[in-house]
């Protein structure tokens, strides 16, 4: 492509001057990439944390990164007119849309917002019910400011209106630096993965295709010159305007179209077929096309069978609250996918150790292995060495992080092979959770009169309850772009790094400048995540005073999915044709309320397509497909989201979530 630009720079009177050095260029990126970011600080910070217009950084990809994206692109024939800087390659925009993509990333619900909400809740929202404000001095003062009256402040604004930035330096750059760690370690695992998922198994990363597509490198016609895309971006324009008048004007439901198929069954068995929710949402949809026929329809098949074993269940008289307990399954089918991944990735990380001892025998790629063993063990010496500093006990910190890189790692996964576009496409709070259910509240909480390291592990419950693990998605490809796109893939690995840490950052300001100058509750947005927070201190006083034992049924429930999971790879080893995917259990049981729907609808469009027309007909659709994606990100996101931002009123009667 970029050879087309320069025979295009060629057509004038005078050739184009030679392109700039490579350290101007790496430059260019780098502050376009930090101006982009920090500018989409404010739109975030009025359209999620004060007005909760939309959740723009919950989409994937992130608004403000498709944004970026889309302006770069847009505005790319102008750029070349600066001086010392030429046009951009669709390598360089690719960088700086995902550095805008995971540095924005950090500012979301799930990160950092839901970090603060849990580092400030305990001195904030005790009773006499639940006196959790008696274990908040355990919170280390270097990870939370530990005067309450600061806390106060930040639910109910400072006197000022200013932020006490010398109760806030040292956890802000403590928790980025762990922000930084934790990302680094999973992006050290995510490269030891990354040969064995491109070049041995060759998945087909479906999500890098919109990016490529809008930059036109996978076809000759770029995304936005071919009318499908337009047909598209029109069907999802039209579908989201008659929403917008339908919650405006006539008190519609909020959100996308919903459809409850269990509305009309209150009694008997049958009712516990709920919920049963069909979401046509477009980003799902659109996205969703890109994603095997076997993978959707495994994902609408499991979602059905748990809701059938739930009735089954209540038929046979187990009528216990949350079966057929979908989440604790979806943690064992995730566990054990974690385990069999690692085994199929043995010789690479087997090579990456040999390369350490054996410095002299490694090559291009070794040296790559390399480098990425040495981090993920510093990485791992590292968020030890954080974890029991904080206060838990050994054990429990290795166990906790054991869970929520595995996590990361199958998340990593499925991105690569399925390009599941939602970020909570993990069992939510489980990788917290499931150590409660194993070991009971006994074997958590094992001194009642010391409760430092139950109280840090509930602090911790938010790298499980929020997304940030899921950065892997991002960082994985990430390193298949770079490849594509003949991208460094040190300068890859850079630029995912540093988004991280400057994403985070931006978001402690851009999160704290609304709360002291207007008070966290006084916001439409409030303080996500207070509420969970809240009762995970909660649990931990509870256990100290009538500890529970474990959960025999959530135990069974995680051990069946593991099980289950582990069949339906063994059927597929054994059974040539076998149409169930085990992914589909994996994501039916960790988020399947909200992707079923949208995957059964595109499982028939697909089927239909590729039935009647094959290939042909699957390829002439699938621009359509992504400007019904891209549209919906535009119309709701970017256009409806600043307009609700802006100007608030009637215009915030219709929230878009994205997650």
């Amino acid at each position: 492509m970029q050879d087309r630009i320069d025979q295009a720079h060629l057509s004038g009177e005078v050739a184009a001057q030679p392109r700039p050095a490579r350290s101007v260029r790496i430059a260019t990126m780098l502050v376009l990439g930090v101006a982009l970011t920090w500018i989409a600080g404010y739109w975030i910070r009025q359209g999620e944390i004060i007005v909760l217009s939309a959740q723009m950084t919950e989409a994937v990809p992130s608004i403000p990164g498709l944004t970026a994206l889309l302006l770069l692109a847009l505005l790319n024939p102008l750029i070349r007119r600066l001086p010392y800087v030429r046009d951009l390659s669709s390598g360089e925009i690719i960088v700086v849309y995902l550095f805008v993509t995971v540095a924005t990333f950090m500012y979301g619900c799930g990160v950092t917002r839901f970090l603060i909400a849990t580092v400030s809740a305990p001195y904030y929202y005790s009773t006499p019910a639940a006196p959790i404000s008696t274990i908040a001095p355990h919170i280390p003062g270097w990870l939370s400011p530990p005067d309450a009256i600061y806390h106060r402040w930040l639910y109910e604004a400072s006197p000022t209106g200013e932020i006490p930035w010398h109760v806030w330096r040292t956890p802000v750059i403590v928790w980025t630096g762990f922000f930084l760690l934790f990302g680094g370690t999973m992006l050290c695992l995510m490269v030891l993965f990354s040969d064995q998922w491109i070049e041995h198994e060759r998945l087909v990363f479906p999500l890098v295709r919109l990016p490529l597509e809008i930059l036109g490198e996978e076809t000759p016609v770029a995304l936005f010159r071919n009318p499908m895309t337009w047909i598209g971006v029109g069907a999802a324009t039209i579908l989201n305007f008659v929403l917008m008048i339908r919650a405006v004007f006539f008190g519609g439901p909020r959100g996308t179209f919903t459809v409850d198929l269990a509305a009309g069954i209150t009694e008997g068995s049958w009712r516990y077929l709920r919920p049963l929710q069909l979401d046509l949402r477009p980003d799902l949809v659109g996205l969703g096309y890109l994603i095997s026929t076997e993978v959707s329809f495994s994902i609408w098949f499991f979602y059905l069978f748990l809701r059938l074993q739930a009735v089954t269940m209540a038929a046979l008289g187990y009528r216990l609250g949350g079966m057929p307990f979908g989440q604790e399954q979806g943690i064992g089918a995730y566990l054990v996918l974690g385990v069999v991944l690692f085994w199929k990735g043995r010789r690479a990380f087997g090579h990456a150790w040999r390369t350490i001892l054996r410095p002299e025998q490694a090559g291009r790629q070794g040296l790559r292995y390399r480098r990425a063993m040495i981090g993920l063990i510093a990485g791992l010496a590292g968020l030890m060495l954080f974890f029991v500093t904080a206060g838990m006990e050994p054990w429990l910190a290795a166990l906790y992080l054991a869970i929520l890189l595995i996590v990361g790692v199958v998340y990593g996964r499925l991105r690569a092979e399925t390009g599941v576009p939602i970020l909570w496409a993990f069992p939510y709070g489980q990788q917290h959770r499931v150590l409660w259910n194993f070991f009971g509240q006994r074997g958590i909480v094992t001194h009642p009169e010391d409760l430092r390291s139950p109280t840090v592990f509930a602090m911790l419950g938010f790298l499980s309850r929020g997304y940030f693990p899921t950065v892997s998605g991002y960082q994985i490809e990430g390193l298949h772009l770079a490849r594509r796109t003949n991208i460094p893939w040190r300068q890859m690995i850079a630029t995912l790094l540093i988004a991280v840490a400057i994403g985070s950052a931006f978001a402690f300001i851009f999160h704290l400048q609304p709360y002291y100058q207007d008070g966290g509750v006084a916001l439409r947005g409030g303080i996500w995540g207070a509420s969970t927070a809240r009762q995970e201190y909660a649990n931990v006083l509870h256990a100290a005073d009538l500890p529970a034992p474990p959960d025999t049924p959530r135990m069974i429930a995680t051990l069946s999915g593991g099980a289950l999971v582990a069949a339906i790879s063994l059927a597929r080893n054994y059974w040539f044709g076998f149409p169930l995917h085990p992914v589909g259990y994996v994501l039916a049981g960790a988020f399947g309320h909200k992707l079923w729907g949208p995957f059964l609808v595109v499982w028939i469009c697909k089927s239909i397509l590729l039935r009647y027309g094959g290939s042909k007909s699957y390829l002439r659709a699938l621009p359509g497909f992504l400007g019904f994606a891209v549209g919906h990100f535009i119309t709701a996101g970017l256009i409806w989201g600043s307009l609700g931002a802006a100007l608030g009123g009637p215009f915030l009667r219709w929230g878009v979530w994205f997650g």
